[in-house]
């Protein structure tokens, strides 16, 4: 499979394929990859000449990966960046705020093609936070991204499926309830598989193949290591 059945094939995670949702809340889960794969699809957003409003809530956005994109594409980095409004949370309080009380307000200034929400899950992971208080918070935060999804405004959020903690399984509950379309990122026999949990497809799970050398490899991504804020790392 050449790059371009690739990206053809990963349309449903593109600007122009959310568009296609009346609401459009796009979940992807897996492994730390989708974290890269989540910022992969805003970098060639803006390299579209889109802008991207970008919340990392996982400590994961990678300039360089962006100034990659653009070379791939020959165009001028400091051209894509500009097109990429980027906020950081460092805390669940944090992320909830930015989603909730900014976010509305940074849409009707920027108009973006895009919202990707990096980690969305990951702040909520943090001991330091009662996990009644953390299931609410990622709660407001979800309904938050799905009214807007409702109105028009395409979200990306991406849920690593790991560290295996007991708040993990609720936590992407809260997210798969919330979201308009749920993808699980897996990897097998050297591919990238999407697999289509929601909405739920009477004839079984669609599976989208996405290949490793065309999307992720070509761009140099590798496979970085978290730092999760309870680990002590």
């Amino acid at each position: 499979m050449n790059t371009d059945d690739a990206r053809a094939q990963t349309s449903v995670l593109t600007t122009h394929s959310v568009r296609r949702h009346d609401a459009a809340l796009v979940v992807m889960t897996g492994s730390a990859r989708i974290l890269d794969l989540g910022t992969t699809m805003a970098g060639e957003a803006a390299v579209r000449g889109h802008i991207v409003l970008y919340l990392d809530g996982a400590n994961a956005f990678d300039p360089y990966l962006l100034a990659r994109l653009a070379q791939q594409a020959g165009v001028q980095p400091k051209a894509v960046l500009k097109r990429l409004h980027l906020s950081r949370a460092f805390t669940c309080h944090q992320l909830e705020t930015l989603v909730t009380e900014r976010l509305p307000g940074a849409i009707a200034r920027y108009r973006p093609a895009l919202v990707v929400v990096s980690g969305c899950s990951h702040l909520f992971h943090d001991e330091n936070i009662p996990a009644r208080e953390a299931f609410r918070l990622l709660h407001t935060t979800a309904a938050r991204l799905r009214s807007l999804a409702e109105d028009g405004q395409p979200v990306l959020a991406t849920h690593p499926e790991e560290p295996a903690t007991h708040r993990l399984r609720p936590l992407r509950e809260i997210l798969v309830h919330a979201a308009t379309t749920v993808l699980q990122i897996r990897e097998q026999s050297g591919r990238l598989l999407a697999i289509q949990e929601k909405p739920a497809d009477p004839n079984g799970a669609r599976t989208l193949p996405l290949a490793i050398d065309g999307l992720v490899h070509a761009y140099g991504l590798d496979h970085r290591p978290v730092a999760y804020p309870w680990s002590g790392r």
